[in-house]
């Protein structure tokens, strides 16, 4: 189960992505293994974040309210596919003819998943 994390921090790296969004490193006070576990269990959830100054309590607040655009399901179904190409080609030297092979595999085997009535 997902948990709230609290903790102050110093933002200690931005950079920028081709998306126009920005990629923010900061670093935490030295935290126990359970504090880190925490952590680490909340890498990769859609989560909120405040950043708010302690040097200037009453600072004003700029509020951006827009959701996360991900990539479409198919986009990273065929970058995954294309790590396990490089990884392992079964014989298939040119990547498009590999994931024809796999989606003509996955279709099939979802086919045989229907039922005849």
């Amino acid at each position: 189960m997902a948990k709230t994390l609290k903790v102050q921090g110093i933002i200690t790296g931005i950079s920028s992505r081709v998306d126009r969004s920005l990629r923010v490193s900061f670093v935490t006070p030295e935290l126990t293994t359970d504090e880190r576990s925490v952590f680490m269990e909340a890498q990769n959830i859609n989560s909120k974040f405040t950043i708010e100054p302690l040097e200037e309590p009453n600072a004003a607040e700029v509020k951006i309210d827009r959701e996360i655009k991900s990539k479409p399901l198919s986009v990273r179904m065929r970058n995954v596919l294309f790590i396990l190409w490089k990884q392992d080609n079964e014989g298939h030297d040119d990547f498009d003819e590999y994931y024809k092979n796999k989606m003509e595999g996955f279709i099939e085997h979802l086919k045989g998943k229907i039922e005849d009535k």
